[in-house]
């Protein structure tokens, strides 16, 4: 809208020459017409100029300083952050005011970055020094990258975004980030507290929504499964998602949500999500997929599936118990009936000898006694 802004400007300085006061009613009826509630932006200062300051935008009151976009309200994204939409080749001017909340003089450093994925989700600026290669090489501060704000004051630091002709459609992201260090105390470390705001280009042409999934993948965690995915933004528009693990087999089908969720995804890039399965049956077999789904904010949505993982849950543990018990009871039997037959031998042959003798009493013959110093005593008393 900035840019519109200006190329009206130069069409029509005659008649704004000849009727000042009028353009100037128009212009501000369009401006409340437009943003209504929203603070005016402020007239163009120095960088490095400091002048009272109205009140503060809300992150401003709770901390030592704030930033706030200079078109507030017409060009930007909610929250303070900056929106464009610029074709190939096109240029457009905006400015960020730096509030000083504190008690002191304050020196702050501003700076353009890129934007990448941080560890664990989410967005990070690139530190100052690398390569830019974006939006963090297109825009432009008019002025020196270091501004001193008096105490609770204010100061406006103006800057360009330039598209490179030929680039792509799509959305691109970078930043504009504040840094205040503060310096070290009694032989400490200095410390560095940034503010960045989101700088969101789009390059109008064919939105292309593409998302990819790579294998999902698994692994024991916690008593149950834990399941990673990473989802890559193979298209040129930016995009948030969230995923779902379906689970199906058992009594019903269920549901167990992917984090993090509602995280950008800028073109090219990539984001790791993960879910945990606890509640797995002790026998089974269970069906497990990954479920994305892509939306551009206010635009398209895309819903994309993984490969599907099978699990089979089989209670190994009270299963080798069982048949190491099996084992040692067979074996006890095994041992046990050895014994019992050799008993029941003896038993059998006791048996039959006790039948013997008893025939031989029966009928008169006294068993023979196998001594022989009692034979030969006998021997020779009966001659």
């Amino acid at each position: 809208m900035n840019s519109c802004l200006r190329a009206q400007g130069g069409a029509t300085a005659t008649r704004r020459a000849r009727f000042p006061a009028l353009w100037s009613i128009l212009l501000t009826g369009l401006v409340l017409a437009l943003a209504p509630g929203a603070q005016a932006a402020p007239a163009p200062v120095p960088s490095t100029a400091s002048v009272p300051s109205p009140p503060p935008p809300e992150s401003a009151t709770k901390a030592p300083f704030g930033v706030r976009a200079g078109l507030y309200g017409l060009t930007t994204l909610t929250g303070g952050h900056f929106g464009y939409a610029l074709k190939a080749g096109a240029r457009i001017e905006d400015s960020a005011v730096i509030y000083n909340e504190s008690d002191e003089a304050r020196t702050f450093h501003v700076y353009a970055a890129d934007v990448a994925h941080a560890a664990g989700g989410g967005l990070a600026p690139a530190q100052e020094g690398q390569r830019m290669g974006a939006v963090g090489a297109w825009l432009k501060l008019d002025s020196e990258a270091t501004v001193t704000v008096r105490p609770k004051s204010r100061a406006t630091v103006r800057f360009s975004l330039a598209v490179p002709a030929g680039t792509p459609p799509g959305s691109y992201l970078g930043s504009l980030v504040t840094a205040l260090r503060t310096p070290a105390v009694s032989g400490g470390v200095n410390t560095e507290t940034r503010i960045a705001r989101l700088v969101e280009l789009t390059v109008p042409g064919t939105a292309d929504l593409q998302v990819s999934l790579t294998e999902l993948e698994h692994r024991p965690a916690g008593g149950g499964e834990e399941f990673t995915v990473t989802v890559r933004n193979t298209g040129n528009v930016l995009y948030t998602f969230a995923g779902t693990l379906h689970i199906t087999g058992g009594s019903s089908p269920r549901t167990v949500p992917l984090t993090p969720t509602g995280i950008y995804v800028i073109p090219g890039g990539s984001a790791t999500i993960t879910g945990r399965l606890a509640d797995l049956p002790a026998l089974g077999r269970r069906t497990v997929t990954a479920s994305v789904t892509a939306t551009v904010p206010g635009g398209a949505a895309k819903t994309v599936d993984s490969n599907t993982v099978r699990l089979s849950s089989f209670p190994w543990l009270i299963a080798a118990l069982t048949v190491g018990g099996l084992l040692a009871l067979g074996l006890l039997l095994v041992i046990t009936r050895k014994r019992r037959r050799a008993w029941l031998r003896r038993r059998a042959e006791e048996r039959t000898a006790l039948r013997a003798l008893r025939r031989e009493l029966r009928a008169g013959n006294p068993p023979a006694d196998d001594d022989p110093h009692e034979s030969r005593a006998g021997g020779a008393e009966h001659p």
